[in-house]
């Protein structure tokens, strides 16, 4: 019987550089070597034996040596199950290799501050000459009072129809587009002076509407041209409104009695009037 030898009589010099040598299947050589390790006997009942001839029985090295790899692998295998898991320091694991391809290093930037305008949403289109009144028919008319510009409301007859204001409304092409409005400027023809609507001093969500001069209104973007813009909608009545753009939902509205100032309304107000009756030119 073959004996397993000890781990310490084992050499590792006993492998075999050729790993195809060690992994090659011997079992047809084997079977084929084994015809040659049968004994010949001799009957009586057949031909006589001839004298001198003696058994020779012969190992094949291959297989022995075959099988002592195989020894080999299985007490190197029950070597490697014996390590224990603490030990690490005879093993390459992952952390070893991204200690050496992580490295940290220190990124230097700089802050640079760069201020672009961004596109005005309002473009200037082009400019023409109206007379606007309320739904009553009352006139715009400008009075100034120590230096306070104004636009007041009232009804003018004929010689006093001079002192109707014309307004040059600027119109806007906005993007995007708001659909059945459009944006204008009003501004009083001959004179550098314009609607705006501002917020109330001590109450910014109220808006106040005055007369502000301005030397050039077209060079105005983005949001220092917002005060001075109002959406002009068109009613099914043919009447317009005039919504300002800086406070959705507040119009320029007139009093239903005469000799008041011009002013803005939220659209929930039920005792101004905010419909208007636009003429082109001079009627």
């Amino acid at each position: 019987m073959a004996e397993v030898p000890e781990l310490s009589v084992i050499s590792m010099d006993s492998y075999s550089e050729n790993e195809e040598e060690f992994y090659v299947d011997y079992t047809c050589e084997m079977k084929s070597s084994m015809k040659h390790l049968e004994w010949t006997s001799c009957h009586t009942s057949w031909s006589p034996c001839r004298s001198g001839i003696q058994s020779d029985i012969k190992k094949h090295r291959k297989p022995v040596h075959s099988f002592k790899k195989a020894i080999m692998l299985v007490v190197f295998v029950e070597k490697l199950k014996g390590r224990k898991c603490g030990d690490k320091q005879t093993f390459f694991d992952d952390n070893d290799l991204l200690n050496h391809i992580l490295v940290e290093e220190e990124i230097s930037f700089n802050t640079i501050d760069d201020t672009c305008a961004p596109p005005s949403k309002f473009r200037y289109s082009k400019t023409t000459v109206h007379i606007i009144r309320d739904s009553r028919q009352k006139c715009l008319t400008l009075q100034e009072y120590e230096g306070n510009a104004r636009l007041v409301a009232l009804f003018l007859q004929g010689n006093n129809l001079e002192q109707e204001a014309k307004i040059n409304m600027g119109s806007y092409i906005s993007a995007p587009v708001v659909e059945d409005k459009r944006p204008v400027t009003l501004g009083l023809a001959g004179r550098n002076l314009f609607l705006s609507c501002t917020p109330e001093e001590d109450k910014a969500d109220t808006p106040v509407l005055s007369l502000t001069e301005v030397t050039n209104i077209q060079g105005k973007r983005n949001n220092d041209l917002l005060p001075y813009l109002f959406y002009k909608a068109q009613n099914t009545s043919n009447s317009t409104t005039f919504e300002s753009v800086a406070f959705p939902g507040w119009y320029i509205s007139t009093s239903q009695d005469e000799h008041t100032f011009v002013q803005m309304k939220p659209q929930d107000d039920q005792v101004f009037l905010r419909d208007f009756v636009t003429y082109p030119g001079v009627i």
